[in-house]
């Protein structure tokens, strides 16, 4: 089976195993070193010392990086230890595939370095050395990079098992491949990071370069079914699982692959779906990320500005963290960070991490900034987030087209964190752009992704409407410009106000779209624009959210919608808020101009802005809508939709008949609720209070746990609240609806 497979497997990590065969023959041969032929390391007794010199002489805290450490572990080594531990340091970086080869020199080297009598590097090892980065090897993530010390300890502990073995059963484990990983196993408590490096370049036609054993595990069960299944969790049945996967594989795929190829990688690994149930308010609507603004403090007081402006990079330090690529979460950067487990959150520091390496993407606009009140650079993102071992600090680094070097005022007082993410402050990043208004603005790079399409039938399986009310909502909006959704909670409203516009639109476009919720202190001033508390006293002119998004509208084609979305419209006192924008927001009084209340300045609503707006009619504190905004929006009843064929097709896919009685109980209710003098239709129970969890599909216990929450902590009060001055009433649908899902 090895022969057969061999020839699947890319060659560049076989050439990395094959120019560390000359060591690995050493240590389970001759025992001479490569870098000074006349001395034998790899021996028990050089095995021992350095084992005792890591183990036994711990040096705890984080005041000391791990190299520093083995130094003073090192020092007055023999001459035998001092080369083992280099030829182990070789041998556990050789297969990094981020490591420069300038860094996996440098270790080598400063190792060396501890000898009395110097030895040149020879020219093989030299030639293997000098691999470029990314060109081949494994990432193997943070946790392998920091156990220098646990490493080195597990090697010298195998070192010492293999030499007190017979000779005879030395010989049959060079020649078999699975009784070497038996011996290293039994050599003592596994590390399983380092064995499977150490035997991926002692046996590289049968082993994977592949240093986790959790990423083994997680391959070998997503291709199990290629084998019939898998046959255990022991180390030895991963990569026996992993070898005949890679045969099975090798009879259908032409020429070379690892895991990660193209059509392989997503057998094992595929994308999560995203649960986008119908009607499920709380269902997240995935869309294209808008371009994001960052303030950024280039090293202490700026101190590393020169480097980073002159180099077209930015960077951030803690060099307590290395890639930051291999993070899983946050925790674990904090975990890192904390090195004495003082368990203290250092939560700015984390964030500033995890954003610089996550969140900040291609396309970005950065602002360097020094201390609190000068601006000294704005410049735009154009790499990914990479990380450069070789630098002293400063080594998570991100290449920076800078358009804008100099010195600028802060408007205020900046932030003190080291990195800071300014997007929703619209007004504060308006204020930035403003200092650089003077220059010649520079043409951005189009955002990576393009837009998700979305049309009718996409909303259509979103949200329980029929085709033929679809077309009189979409008619609606179009001509009146301004539409209500109104209906009770749970019908959808929220859940198809943006879909409503991304159909419009034909692509889910969240920079033509804006959403603010109305309340009873909201004001004109929130909403178009008022005088503001200035930090530095007194009060300047702010522009509201309406008045900027009605620039930004203006300034694109006609042709191209905008959709502006009130959430609780009826909550806020419309005329106060609106003001001369009552007239001015009319279909037919697009265009025409007005002077504003708080600025020398004419103003009008652009005809490719629409207005959308929810109303809840089931909340008896609210005052009757203004009749002024009724005449100039259209209204569209939004009911609930258990009758729809998109709310059945879910409702079928779950398969459970308490669900159905319970659906069947809520619309006779939903019945009696229109006939209640009362309350009427617009207190109706909406289908959202129904919409079926992802994680109950298939496990009947969480639906019936689900169910009765639905029950109990929802509906009953609700009916507690419409019926409280009958409470006869109110118990006797309770029982009803308890009764559904038993």
């Amino acid at each position: 089976m090895t022969n057969d497979t061999a020839a699947s497997r890319l060659p560049r990590y076989m050439d990395i195993a094959h120019q560390a065969s000359e060591v690995i023959a050493q240590m389970l041969g001759d025992g001479r070193s490569v870098i000074d032929p006349t001395v034998r390391i790899w021996t028990a007794v050089a095995a021992e010392d350095l084992r005792a010199r890591i183990e036994d002489n711990p040096i705890l805290g984080g005041d000391q990086g791990q190299w520093n450490k083995l130094d003073v572990q090192l020092h007055g080594a023999s001459r035998e230890v001092v080369l083992l531990a280099a030829e182990l340091v070789f041998l556990r970086e050789h297969a990094l595939r981020s490591a420069l080869p300038s860094t996996r020199r440098e270790h080598v080297e400063r190792v060396l370095s501890h000898l009395e009598s110097p030895a040149e590097i020879p020219a093989s090892m030299s030639e293997w050395l000098s691999r470029p980065s990314k060109t081949a090897g494994f990432e193997p993530g943070t946790w392998y990079n920091g156990a220098l010390w646990l490493h080195l300890i597990w090697a010298s502990t195998f070192v010492i098992h293999w030499n007190a073995l017979p000779s005879d059963e030395r010989e049959y484990a060079q020649s078999d491949p699975w009784q070497l990983q038996q011996i290293m196993l039994n050599s003592g408590e596994d590390r399983s990071d380092i064995r499977n490096t150490l035997q991926y370049l002692a046996r590289p036609e049968t082993f994977e370069p592949i240093p986790s054993a959790g990423k083994k595990k997680q391959i070998r069960d997503g291709l199990a079914h290629l084998i019939g299944g898998p046959t255990g969790d022991s180390p030895a049945e991963l990569d026996r699982d992993l070898l005949d996967i890679r045969l099975s594989l090798s009879k259908e795929i032409d020429g070379t692959f690892d895991f990660w190829s193209d059509g392989i990688e997503e057998m094992w690994d595929p994308p999560q779906p995203v649960d986008t149930s119908a009607g499920d308010e709380s269902a997240v609507l995935a869309e294209p990320r808008p371009r994001h603004y960052w303030l950024y403090a280039p090293g202490p007081r700026a101190s590393e500005w020169d480097e980073f402006s002159s180099a077209g990079i930015m960077a951030i330090g803690w060099n307590e963290v290395e890639n930051l690529a291999a993070y899983p979460n946050r925790e674990a950067i904090r975990e890192d960070l904390d090195v004495d487990g003082t368990g203290r959150s250092m939560k700015n520091a984390v964030l500033a991490l995890w954003q610089f390496q996550n969140d900040i993407e291609i396309g970005d606009i950065v602002y360097a900034k020094r201390g609190r009140r000068e601006i000294i650079g704005r410049g735009e993102i154009v790499s990914d987030a990479r990380f450069e071992p070789e630098r002293a600090d400063f080594r998570h680094v991100r290449t920076v087209k800078w358009t804008h070097i100099g010195s600028w005022p802060h408007p205020g007082d900046a932030v003190t964190k080291t990195l800071t993410d300014l997007t929703s402050y619209r007004d504060y990043v308006e204020k930035l752009e403003d200092l650089f208004e003077d220059d010649v603005e520079p043409e951005l790079t189009a955002l990576s992704e393009p837009l998700p399409p979305y049309d009718e039938g996409t909303f259509l399986d979103e949200v329980y409407l029929s085709d033929e009310r679809y077309e009189r909502l979409r008619r609606l909006l179009k001509r009146k410009k301004n539409v209500i959704l109104a209906g009770p909670p749970g019908v959808g409203k929220t859940f198809a106000a943006k879909r409503l516009a991304y159909s419009i639109m034909g692509a889910k476009d969240p920079n033509r779209v804006q959403m603010v919720q109305f309340h009873q202190s909201y004001s004109y001033e929130d909403f178009m624009m008022g005088y503001r508390p200035a930090e530095s006293g007194g009060f300047i002119l702010s522009e509201g959210p309406f008045y900027r998004f009605c620039e930004e509208a203006r300034t694109d084609d006609e042709s191209r919608p905008y959709f502006f979305i009130v959430d609780e419209i009826n909550r806020g006192n419309i005329s106060k808020i609106f003001g001369e924008l009552l007239m001015l927001i009319e279909a037919d009084k697009r265009g025409i101009e007005l002077r504003l209340l708080y600025k020398n300045e004419k103003f009008s609503v652009p005809p490719n802005v629409h207005i959308i707006g929810m109303l809840n009619t089931a909340d008896r504190s609210l005052a009757v809508l203004d009749y002024a905004l009724r005449r100039r929006f259209g209204f569209f009843e939004m009911t609930p939709g258990f009758r729809t064929d998109g709310f059945a097709v879910r409702q079928k896919k779950l398969g459970s008949p308490a669900y159905d009685r319970l659906v069947d109980r809520i619309i006779e209710l939903n019945a009696a609720i229109a006939d209640d003098p009362a309350l009427g239709h617009g207190f109706a129970i909406g289908h959202s209070y129904l919409a079926i969890p992802a994680d109950t599909h298939s496990d009947a216990d969480a639906t019936s746990a689900w169910l009765q929450s639905v029950v109990e902590d929802e509906l009953v009060p609700l009916l507690d609240e419409y019926w409280f001055d009958e409470p006869n009433k109110a118990n006797g649908w309770a029982v009803t609806l308890r009764t559904a899902i038993v």
